[in-house]
């Protein structure tokens, strides 16, 4: 997958170069909101806040949400995201790659283990052939002594554990920027 590059042209720059600008971006990172909205929470007039968000807009950094109810709507675009969080979409792959490991290596260990539980199947006469893994015959009476010759599949488990602290840091991770986030309103 192609990192994705967040380019700022000299708008982007002007836009960021004031403090509450910043400060609506970190704003809009929490949810979407009005005017109104962001003009109480920064104590500003509304029509100095519009004018901070047509620069926002005009550089591409948030965008006007008008679906034809009475309020209109301001948020962050992509580029807005990328810039208040630029390492989420790592920490999002990096969090999916883990859980998808995971899931694989438990897949696995299911796959072997549950196999040898069905070898053996009971007729009336005691003695049936089984398939085995691997395509192998063998008589019911043997399968017993085949399970418990069945071997533990220790690299799964180490894989598993190997993913699992991944996806646990990277939530973590996620956890810490959002707290953070918060704590600074």
């Amino acid at each position: 997958m192609e990192e994705e590059r967040i380019t700022l042209d000299r708008e982007a720059f002007r836009a960021l170069a004031s403090d509450t600008r910043v400060s609506i971006l970190k704003s809009l990172g929490r949810r979407r909101k009005t005017l109104t909205e962001l003009s109480k929470q920064l104590g500003m007039s509304p029509s100095s806040v519009k004018e901070h968000m047509e620069s926002l807009t005009g550089a591409g950094l948030t965008v006007m949400i008008d679906d034809g109810h009475k309020w209109k709507y301001y948020e962050l675009t992509r580029k807005g995201r990328n810039v208040l969080n630029p390492s989420d979409t790592k920490i999002w792959i990096l969090l999916s790659v883990s859980v998808l490991g995971i899931l694989v290596a438990s897949l696995d260990i299911l796959k072997n283990t549950i196999q040898p539980a069905y070898m053996a199947i009971p007729e009336q006469s005691g003695m049936v052939r089984a398939p085995v893994s691997g395509g192998a015959e063998m008589l019911a009476e043997n399968a017993p002594a085949a399970a418990s010759a069945m071997q533990i599949p220790y690299l799964h488990i180490a894989a598993i554990a190997l993913f699992s602290c991944v996806a646990a840091l990277a939530l973590y991770s996620l956890y810490k920027k959002k707290r953070t986030l918060f704590k600074s309103q």
